[in-house]
């Protein structure tokens, strides 16, 4: 469930670029090689293909994966996919088939079957090793790529899922170097701690997924909590935001959202985030020439005779006073602002901003200044939720 997951998961991405679907291309050949390990999908290939067709099915599949293991590692590593990785399994995959269909009892599916029978044919025999010398130097290749990659990562995320993915990949190198062995033993007539052999073997290949799986989802999941942040930050800066689109509709960028596929959602949340700031920004930068300079210093000292001390409030209160100004209809003619506070960076303005907001729309405090302010003013900002 977990891959399957992680393979539908994994779908809006495929439209990004090609990294992300040789990803995907990885995934899906392993979640259904697990799948048909399940005993009644495994008996419904075994009744179209013969015995122990199913295994010839996960084999070939395993292959597929390996394709699409060294496409995404070129791909992160700015080589060019090669056309002989593709012949190579492609004749891989011929040749495997052939001996599937020449070896007498089909291919055994564990080490337990393997090592259970007293004699291994020749076409089984090279049916294996044919199979893991494939997926060994795949793996090899992979392992050695993905280090290297990993030890330039511009992030400690991404190097710690490069890292699992490459231990993943080298236990999985292993497997098959260890499978080959002992099929190699065990055809030469050695002795084998058969149940030793096969509880090594059994757990190998499970470790080793979990491992990739894992690397897959350690930089995926701070790239869902930044997401999450972006869009928790778009949220509380919502009310403000809307305050300024209806008092200035001219302000707003009216253009389309949309990126290029390739930079994804995340880049997406990040321009409106970015946005959603500079028309802030742009409408304070208008409302502040309807009051006067000293506003936000009257602003403190109301708030103070209440026992209250907050730079959000105080720019609360001075926006409260400019909408309703400029609702009354009032012209714009004072100067000599100072800059306004702020955050150094887009993460703390988007904070500071979003304090504003809540500020403005939840206290009562910007109401009752605007109050006091303008007295007879009748034009009023929409009232705070409760």
């Amino acid at each position: 469930m977990l891959l399957w997951g992680l393979v539908a998961g994994w779908l809006p991405s495929l439209r990004r670029g090609p990294k992300q679907r040789a990803v995907w291309l990885i995934f899906l050949p392993i979640a259904i090689i697990k799948t048909i390990a399940v005993e009644p999908v495994g008996a419904a290939i075994q009744s179209v293909l013969g015995t122990n067709g199913d295994t010839l099915v996960k084999h070939l599949l395993a292959v597929v994966a390996s394709v699409s293991l060294l496409r995404f590692v070129a791909l992160i590593t700015d080589r060019r996919p090669r056309r002989y990785h593709v012949l190579l399994a492609m004749g891989v995959t011929a040749v495997l088939v052939g001996l599937f269909t020449v070896a007498r009892d089909g291919i055994h599916s564990s080490a337990e079957d393997l090592l259970t029978e007293s004699h291994i044919s020749t076409p089984e025999l090279g049916y294996w090793l044919l199979l893991e010398a494939y997926l060994a130097t795949v793996l090899s290749t992979g392992c050695l790529l993905v280090w290297r990659v990993s030890r330039a990562s511009p992030t400690n995320p991404l190097r710690i899922g490069m890292w699992l993915m490459g231990a993943g990949t080298a236990l999985n190198f292993l497997f098959a170097v260890y499978k080959s062995a002992y099929i190699v033993a065990h055809a030469a007539g050695l002795p084998l701690p058969t149940d030793l052999v096969v509880a090594i073997s059994d757990s190998m290949l499970p470790v080793s997924g979990l491992l990739i799986v894992a690397g897959v989802l350690v930089p995926g999941w701070g790239l869902a909590r930044e997401l999450v942040g972006l869009r928790r930050s778009m949220r509380a800066l919502a009310p403000l935001w809307r305050t300024m689109r209806e008092t200035f509709p001219e302000m707003i960028l009216y253009v389309s959202e949309k990126l290029p596929s390739a930079d994804g959602i995340l880049a997406t949340a990040r321009l409106r985030l970015y946005r959603r700031l500079i028309e802030i920004r742009d409408g304070m930068l208008e409302l502040r020439r309807y009051v006067p300079p000293q506003t936000p210093a009257r602003a403190r000292e109301f708030l103070a005779e209440r026992g209250v001390r907050s730079e959000h409030l105080a720019e609360a209160c001075w926006i409260e006073v400019a909408l309703r100004r400029k609702k009354a209809g009032e012209q714009p003619n004072f100067d000599g602002w100072t800059a306004m506070p702020g955050g150094a960076d887009e993460r703390e303005e988007a904070r500071w901003l979003a304090s504003v907001s809540r500020a403005h729309h939840v206290s009562r405090y910007p109401a009752e200044f605007a109050d006091e302010v303008n007295p007879s003013s009748s034009a009023r900002s929409p009232a705070p939720t409760p």
